[in-house]
């Protein structure tokens, strides 16, 4: 019996742990709305009750709908760019000095500068996608350049002696061998592209539906229970995203060892 339960723990440790956190962030959050005794801070049931009632409301996933179709809209345009022009910077080092001070830019500007400044100059039901497209863009352009410049030396020289073409080179070597990095890149745009769409959709106002639309409606009548259940759906959809992506990556790396 010992023996089983241990090798329940050893197999579910991570699972086990993770419950055991979301258990306790729930106790501190039930006992510090408690003590508050505010309706700044509502309690885990008022907000649950609360979320119950969104999810039984059709706008709601009209809402989900509108913000997945801007995140999907920017995350495939920043991925897709980021990656082509994160191999050409890969391989070439002098585009990659060239194109480097762009990158630093997207990267250390405030999100909240860029946001504003794409509001200010675009139509508000564009700018989410803009605005996300260049979060998401740098992170995959990074991934891509560090995955390249990983690969061993020694695989380098050998396409060289044995003339490989760069077309092949590039979908038979460098992008499988760089898979992790890419991925890593991907989960790390899609969350922080989530909050950064949410964030903006806030920003632009309550011209077009989304979840930053909802979360602004609610905080004009500072409706905190509703504010933080509207977070929560975005909290569970970031995980959904994540989690999917986790499992598309271990099935991807066990497809890839069992062909090698």
């Amino acid at each position: 019996m010992k023996k089983k339960l241990l090798n329940f723990y050893q197999r579910n440790r991570v699972l086990i742990y993770t419950i055991l956190g979301i258990i306790v962030l729930f106790a501190l959050w039930w006992i510090l709305a408690l003590v508050l005794k505010t309706s700044l801070f509502p309690t885990p049931v008022v907000v649950f009750k609360r979320l119950g009632e969104l999810l039984a409301d059709s706008y709601t996933y009209a809402s989900i709908g509108w913000t997945l179709l801007r995140l999907l809209l920017a995350t495939i345009a920043g991925f897709f760019l980021g990656n082509a022009l994160g191999i050409v910077g890969g391989l070439n080092e002098n585009f990659y000095n060239f194109f480097r001070p762009f990158i630093v830019i997207f990267r250390t500007i405030p999100t909240a500068t860029i946001i504003y400044i794409i509001i200010a100059l675009t139509r508000t039901a564009y700018a989410p996608v803009i605005i996300v497209f260049l979060i998401v863009f740098p992170l995959c352009y990074d991934s891509m350049v560090s995955g390249i410049k990983s690969i061993d030396e020694e695989i380098v020289d050998a396409l060289k002696v044995d003339g490989t073409s760069l077309f092949k080179a590039i979908f038979k070597v460098y992008i499988p061998l760089s898979w992790s990095y890419i991925l890593l890149g991907l989960v790390s745009s899609v969350g922080l592209g989530m909050k950064v769409c949410i964030m903006s959709e806030i920003l632009a106002g309550d011209n077009y539906p989304g979840i930053g639309r909802m979360i602004y409606v609610f905080s004009t009548t500072v409706e905190m229970d509703n504010i933080i259940a509207v977070s929560l759906i975005a909290i569970v959809l970031i995980g959904a995203i994540d989690i999917a992506i986790y499992f598309a990556k271990k099935k991807l790396k066990a497809v890839t060892t069992k062909n090698g």
